[in-house]
């Protein structure tokens, strides 16, 4: 299961399948019919700021897996369970989602750890991921070590609702005369009409996606010279590349990104970085397939 504030997805890999990396042995087959792999997509998953409603997401998704499959009850909860989920916190978090499931065997983590391996694969690598929020992760040797991704209020540095958030900080410093005015903070300050008391309104309730529209505009007004543009990519930056030393990241390991603003920073990270910059190797769903199968593999081991 890969789960997030807005969806969640849900695969099953029967036994056979190449990709479930299972003997026959391991997971029933339904029906005697050849290996499928089932899938299912379910609403919010967040299990910080509507647990309840995260586990009846998760529930449900595995109920219409379990029709799909045509399994009975004992046979269905025998099948090892991974699930990544955003809001995954703390180990208590993660014992509470896994308590309210069904399934013998439940690993629940939060959904960086499948974006870092479907990002990365096997190999040693750092990853940026950078949208909405952001975090950074390394993997050495198949153990993933992360940083950041602690949210909006305290966190989320150099991602779009940072880069909004700060943007309209600084728009209203200009407006006051605290900051040099610029075209981007003049087109922003249009926005509300040059009114800064509609800025603080909004910002009392927007949401981080509503902050993150307008990254696109700091990037853009960036790459054309206005100062606050760049300063703000270089502000994240600097972040990141701060995020990539404390992972211990080695001269000439590859960075892969992931999120619609990561790749932004591109022109404004060193050399050193920039040049090893790589696209990601997969999908937050394929590394929660990997580390299904790698805890399918534990269990295993664990009854030998």
């Amino acid at each position: 299961m890969d789960g997030g504030g807005t969806s969640c997805r849900f695969v099953l890999l029967e036994a056979g399948d190449p990709a479930a990396d299972l003997p026959d042995t391991s997971a029933p087959k339904s029906c005697g019919a050849s290996p499928r792999r089932l899938v299912v997509t379910g609403g919010s998953a967040n299990v910080y700021t509507a647990p309840k409603l995260a586990v009846e997401t998760l529930r449900a998704g595995l109920g219409d897996l379990q029709r799909q499959a045509g399994l009975d009850d004992e046979a269905f909860h025998q099948i090892p369970v991974y699930a990544g989920l955003a809001g995954v916190i703390d180990a208590g978090s993660a014992a509470f989602v896994a308590s309210a499931l069904p399934h013998r065997h439940i690993r629940v983590e939060d959904d960086r750890m499948p974006a870092v391996v479907g990002a990365l694969g096997e190999g040693t690598a750092c990853l940026i991921g950078v949208g909405t929020g952001s975090f950074l992760g390394r993997q050495v040797a198949g153990q993933v070590t992360l940083i950041g991704g602690h949210g909006a209020v305290l966190g989320d540095e150099a991602s779009g609702g940072w880069l909004g958030r700060r943007l309209l900080q600084l728009t209203l410093q200009a407006a006051e005369g605290i900051e040099p005015m610029t075209p981007l903070l003049r087109s922003c300050l249009r926005d509300f009409s040059n009114q800064t008391a509609e800025i603080v309104r909004f910002a009392q309730t927007a949401r981080p996606a509503a902050f993150g529209a307008y990254a696109p505009r700091v990037a853009q007004a960036a790459a054309a010279g206005d100062s606050v543009g760049r300063r703000l990519m270089a502000e994240g930056a600097e972040y990141l590349c701060h995020g990539l030393q404390a992972l211990g990241r080695r001269p000439e390991e590859p960075v892969y990104h992931i999120g619609g603003v990561a790749a932004q920073y591109a022109a404004y990270l060193p050399a050193d970085v920039a040049q090893y910059l790589q696209a990601p190797e997969g999908s937050p769903l394929d590394g929660a397939l990997e580390l299904a199968r790698r805890f399918a593999r534990e269990i295993r081991q664990e009854a030998l």
